[in-house]
């Protein structure tokens, strides 16, 4: 009962408050709020319908994230044993590899967690490393990197085949960007290299000798072997980078390439007999192939380093790789290089004794003999000998022994690549270059090849011509001489062939040089000749490259003029007499007394030189022309020596006693 009655309230109850609802619809005004009914309702739809869209989308993205079943391929399937169930055959298909597949996979995750693992690794490493290059050194870091370098190299000094990677280490410090660590590394491998390397050239291995079996100590030498070759090409690229640098870089970088060239100058001495030579001297060439040697320090020690390799080199092969790389730079340069450049030159002493005109003509011709003479070989014997000319040539390239016909052949090249040089240096009409240039012509003129002594002849008469001879200076007057003297040089060695060659130009200009060259003050004068400056000038210039002085390159024009060459005539022999009495009365004391006897020698093969000591009156044809510098129009014969008169004065007694020689002995030949 008591249930009933409770459902009967609630009925009621309901039903109360549907009708209040109806009746608040009745009210007025009741129609306004209609809207807002409609805007719940369309609000409740919306949400009825965001709900179920959820729903839909939860669904599909269950769907979306349950794990795919792909089919097992035929493949990955394997056909069993056939198994009877219920009287029926039924076969059996078994999954192939598959614990072997999950292993791999699974070692294949824990290889990429290690590599990933070692790459972190890595990269924290080369963070450090450089985060250590960048921090400044301290004395305790820097005691420390020389302890470390020390240690490395007692090591490699003591037992270099037992510590490789001792000198991999060193070589890669090198590289550092630690200023510190890369000079002392670097020092500290010169005299590493110089002790490791071996007297002979370590050719690579082949495909052949990697496979075949040899003993430890064999391999282990091998090894060691390739990895000084690989590790010293390291070491030079090194060098070669770091010797790039300006002297106008940053001075830390500019002392770094100083160090780099200091080491390669010092492997240089001991080193250029082993591999990657040309590397090593391409280096050294490129250091002082520059227009200003004096910014650099470090150029005064190459070419001493280079001079004594020239000196050294009695086969030829350093010599050769020297001029080529040499040539090769110099042309780059447009042949803008220092004086002390083409100084090296005259070190070179593989040409000694080279003579390309008399050429080995009288070498032994090979014979070819006839098959009756031969001697009969087996197919052995022959497979052995030709075995062992293999390995007698493989020695000759390993202890780089040169033969005699690989010697002259590099003497030819080397004195081709020499004088194509000094042809371009004089063309190149720099007043620095002319004069070293000439000098080493005076040296190996006799050498000249009779194809480029013309050029030579061509080019030297274009100087002269082109001189001031207005007003010539020290250096010019120098320059005649050198081209006059390189000039008859030249061509005196070429006198056995029958060809004839016009030096009147050479002579006339000598002729017109001699008043000069006596009121030149340096005419007993070399650049090696210890004197004080003149302290009203600012810079010492220097002469020419040689050291000869102007009163040894005027004797030998004058030598060359009337005793080894076809130039000297009786008209000429007389003309060079008067202006050589007026040069005596200027020349110091060692340069008159040194004409004299010139004079003296000239008298015994011209004895019409007499008669210019005659002061009796004679019958002349027409009378002498001092002031011409034209010996055919001067009429020398007509000429009277008054100086001898004057001389006789003279405030040395050797000098006096010479002219009163010379003057009896041309009373002697007049009677």
């Amino acid at each position: 009962m008591a249930r009933k009655s409770k459902s009967l309230k609630l009925i009621e109850e309901r039903n109360k408050k549907r009708q209040l609802e109806q009746d608040s619809l009745l009210q007025p005004g009741s129609f306004n709020n209609l809207d807002n009914v409609e805007e719940e309702y369309q609000a409740d739809e919306g949400r009825r319908n965001k709900k179920a869209k959820q729903s839909w989308d939860d669904e599909e993205q269950s769907y979306e994230l349950q794990p795919r079943k792909l089919r097992n391929d035929g493949e990955e399937m394997v056909e069993g044993l056939p198994i009877k169930i219920n009287g029926k055959v039924e076969r059996q298909l078994i999954a192939k590899n598959r614990k072997k597949v999950t292993q791999t996979n699974e070692s294949e995750d824990e290889d990429s967690e290690e590599e990933n693992n070692k790459n972190a690794e890595k990269d924290k490493d080369s963070q450090s490393e450089v985060e250590k290059e960048d921090e400044p050194d301290t004395e305790e870091k820097i005691i420390q990197l020389q302890e470390e370098i020390a240690d490395l190299v007692d090591k490699l000094m003591n037992e270099p085949e037992e510590y490789p990677a001792a000198l991999t280490r060193l070589v890669k410090m090198t590289t550092s960007k630690n200023p510190n660590t890369c000079i002392f590394s670097m020092l500290a491998l010169v005299p590493v290299f110089k002790s490791v390397i071996p007297g002979y050239r370590i050719r690579p291995l082949t495909d052949l000798e990697k496979k075949e079996k040899v003993s430890k100590e064999v391999a282990r030498l091998r090894t060691f072997e390739q990895g000084l070759v690989h590790n010293y090409k390291l070491y030079l690229d090194t060098l070669k980078e770091l010797a790039k640098v300006p002297n106008n870089a940053d001075p830390i970088k500019v002392n770094i390439g100083r160090q780099a060239v200091r080491a390669a100058n010092e492997l240089a001495t001991t080193g250029s007999h082993f591999n990657y030579r040309t590397e090593l001297f391409t280096i050294l060439v490129r250091r002082i192939c520059k227009p200003n040697l004096q910014a650099d320090p470090e150029s005064l020690n190459i070419i001493k380093t280079i001079e004594g390799l020239f000196n050294d080199d009695t086969e030829g092969n350093v010599s050769a790789e020297f001029m080529r790389l040499l040539s090769k730079v110099i042309k780059t340069r447009n042949y803008n290089v220092e004086e002390s450049v083409i100084n090296m030159f005259l070190s070179l002493d593989v040409l000694h004794d080279y003579d390309p005109n008399t050429k080995s003509e009288n070498e032994p011709v090979r014979i070819k003999m006839k098959k009756k003479d031969r001697v009969h070989l087996s197919k052995k014997q022959r497979k052995a000998r030709k075995e062992m000319k293999q390995i007698e040539q493989e020695m000759e390239k390993a202890e780089q022994t040169v033969s005699a016909e690989e010697r002259e052949r590099n003497q030819g090249e080397i004195l081709q690549l020499m004088l194509s040089l000094y042809l371009n240096f004089l063309k190149s009409d720099n007043p620095k270059l002319i004069g070293a240039s000439l000098e080493g012509l005076t040296k190996f003129g006799s050498q000249v090849n009779f194809d480029l002594l013309g050029d030579f002849l061509a080019v030297m008469k274009e100087i002269i011509l082109t001189s001031k001879f207005d007003s010539l200076s020290s250096e010019e007057v120098r320059k005649i001489l050198l081209c006059i003297v390189s000039a008859f040089s030249l061509v005196s060695n070429h006198n056995t062939m029958k060809f004839s060659v016009d030096l009147s130009s050479f002579v006339d200009a000598l002729y017109y040089v001699l008043p000069y060259i006596a009121l030149d003050a340096d005419i007993e004068y070399s650049y090696k000749s210890l004197r004080l400056a003149d302290p009203l000038e600012n810079e010492i210039i220097k002469p020419s490259v040689n050291v000869s002085t102007k009163a040894e390159l005027l004797l030998k024009a004058l030598n060359h003029i009337f005793f080894r060459s076809k130039s000297g005539t009786r008209e000429r022999a007389c003309a060079f007499t008067k202006r050589i009495y007026g040069c005596i009365l200027q020349t110091p004391e060692k340069s008159s007394i040194a004409l004299l006897k010139f004079i003296e020698k000239l008298m015994t093969r011209f004895p019409e030189i007499a008669s210019l000591y005659s002061t009796e009156d004679r019958v002349l044809n027409g009378k002498f022309d001092l002031f011409t510098d034209a010996i055919a129009q001067s009429n020398p014969t007509a000429a009277m020596l008054w100086e001898n008169a004057v001389l006789q004065k003279h405030y040395c007694p050797t000098v006096v006693k010479g002219i009163r020689a010379l003057s009896t002995r041309s009373k002697d030949s007049n009677k």
